[in-house]
């Protein structure tokens, strides 16, 4: 596995890269046998140091699992956002083995379906406008997924929100974490 490790306001020691390193190919290779690539990046501010960790499973499924955390160490940081990842990957460790164990071609042609889209970033408007900045722009696949698959993804990506096609009935469906720490789903009716 390739890692990739960064910093911004923070010079990376070698005894750093060394920890980072050794302890994320051995917790990754614990559920991915060839994990593709890992990001680890830091930020330091103030006194406090921000890491963020980015592991990319390399399957056709775009398996990514996200961590991060913040600490008045470095090596704290890094060491609790990975323990973050692991608890995901352990929460869904049945999932993803027998999800890897089908192979493309045990799959029907509706289980590898994808839309193509596009994602945007919009700079939170400071005042009502008609038409917000965009600030961003990147190519993105709407998967396939059942509910349950979606929450997976979404879980060990970190992510607030997902749009997919839901398997059941092919509508595109929306999840999202509500502030009581419970998921909606949101499923529109066919017209």
């Amino acid at each position: 596995m390739h890692i990739n490790i960064s910093g911004q306001h923070i010079d990376l020691g070698d005894s750093l890269r060394t920890h980072v390193e050794e302890r994320l190919q051995k917790s990754v290779h614990k559920f991915f046998e060839k994990a593709v690539s890992s990001e680890v990046h830091f930020v330091k501010h103030n006194h406090n140091f921000h890491c963020n960790i980015l592991v990319n499973e390399g399957t056709k499924q775009h398996l990514v699992i996200k961590g991060e955390s913040e600490s008045d160490d470095a090596y704290t940081a890094f060491d609790q956002a990975l323990i973050k990842i692991e608890k995901q990957l352990r929460k869904y460790k049945d999932k993803i083995k027998n999800h890897h164990k089908k192979s493309l071609t045990d799959l029907d042609s509706t289980e590898i379906r994808k839309l193509g889209g596009t994602k945007y970033t919009i700079e939170r408007p400071q005042e009502e406008t008609e038409h917000p900045l965009v600030i961003a722009e990147k190519a993105t696949i709407i998967q396939h997924l059942t509910v349950a698959e979606a929450v997976m993804l979404m879980d060990l990506a970190d992510l607030p929100a997902m749009v997919f096609i839901n398997k059941a009935n092919d509508r595109i469906n929306f999840i999202y974490h509500r502030k009581d720490g419970n998921i909606s789903w949101v499923d529109p009716e066919n017209h």
